[in-house]
């Protein structure tokens, strides 16, 4: 066990190191001056030759890369001009947001897509498994961007059910911050408005990230399910006299585990860069639209701590996964052998 996790955090690191690597050097190749942007449209030459000096952008490329792969092996992600603060400073601000859409959205897709899954594969070829595939897909086959569009045309601007965008009504006290998720923190100031206020907020965009990734984790839940039916301990099951639903909740369930949790796995690396977008459409106040906004400008630093702290989140989901398999499906070897 202690060998397979150190192996596993070991290439954890190649991972994060490469992505750190790749996204600097991509970054350079743009070719914008962030301190134009920063200095503004009629700033002088003067102006901007300080800005870069002092954000060190009039460096040699392999001088700017030394000292920041220093910088982040200390912890340091640098500083953001857009901001005039330690994007280590931004993050704690922004990320909570992100996480806690994350969170909401993938414990939505996870029941969705696994009742969907269950009801298609209880009668496989039927007319519940057809309109489920087909309403699946033509969620998936939509564009993100106007998928978010559609919702907030409906939902705000017809039936004026829930808000456009933003994470906390504007007029309203946010409750005092202490984890940083506004449902948690709500809870705990024991205000049940401002609770409902922000599930309302979360809604939508939890929505969007669902409806956008449920075909491929329904469609792999059902394929799991409707192959585990056919086993032989199945039939053995039926022949004893036992009831569809103990047969499915108490055996097949357990069986098809690890292949639905490797699918829900690899949606869950999808959310994470869906994110982006969909906080740009809502104005959600997360690190995705921290980080669209700073590319605007050509703010290097935001930009390569968000490609390093999502493949951060993938590699820890990943790892977290394959110690669970042994776990949830006893056939699976363990991973210490």
């Amino acid at each position: 066990m202690i060998a397979f996790l150190l192996k596993r955090l070991v290439w954890g690191l190649v991972v994060l190191i490469a992505v750190a690597v790749i996204t600097f050097f991509l970054s350079r190749v743009v070719p914008a001056d962030p301190a134009a942007f920063l200095a503004g449209q009629n700033a002088s030459e003067e102006t901007v030759q300080r800005i870069r000096v002092e954000h060190g952008l009039d460096r040699p490329l392999p001088e700017q890369f030394a000292s920041y792969m220093i910088g982040l092996a200390k912890g340091d992600l640098g500083e953001s001009i857009r901001t005039r603060r330690s994007v280590s400073t931004d993050l704690k601000q922004y990320l909570p947001a992100t996480l806690e859409l994350l969170i909401v959205s993938f414990v939505l897709y996870l029941a969705v897509s696994f009742s969907l899954a269950v009801l298609a594969a209880r009668r496989p070829g039927g007319a519940v498994d057809g309109a489920i595939r087909l309403i699946t897909m033509v969620g998936t086959g939509i564009p993100v961007f106007w998928l978010g569009m559609t919702l907030q045309f409906f939902f705000f601007y017809k039936l004026h059910w829930l808000p456009l965008g933003a994470r906390f009504p504007i007029r309203e006290t946010a409750p005092p911050v202490v984890s940083g998720f506004l449902l948690v923190d709500s809870l705990l100031a024991g205000s049940l408005s401002a609770f409902l206020a922000s599930l309302k907020h979360l809604t939508l965009p939890a929505a969007t990230i669902v409806v956008n990734l449920l075909a491929v984790g329904t469609r792999l839940s059902r394929a799991a399910l409707i192959q585990e039916q056919s086993r032989l301990y199945v039939r053995t099951a039926r022949g004893k006299g036992l009831s569809p639903n103990r047969i499915l909740f108490k055996h097949i369930l357990r069986n098809a585990l690890s292949p639905i949790l490797t699918a829900t796995t690899m949606q869950f690396g999808y959310m994470i860069s869906w994110v982006i977008l969909v906080e740009v459409i809502f104005d959600w106040p997360g690190i995705g639209l921290y980080a669209y906004q700073s590319f605007q400008v050509f703010d290097y630093s935001p930009v390569i701590a968000l490609a390093i702290v999502s493949t951060a989140g993938f590699v820890i989901i990943n790892l977290v996964m394959d110690l669970l398999y042994p776990v949830i499906d006893p056939r699976v070897q363990s991973v210490g052998s």
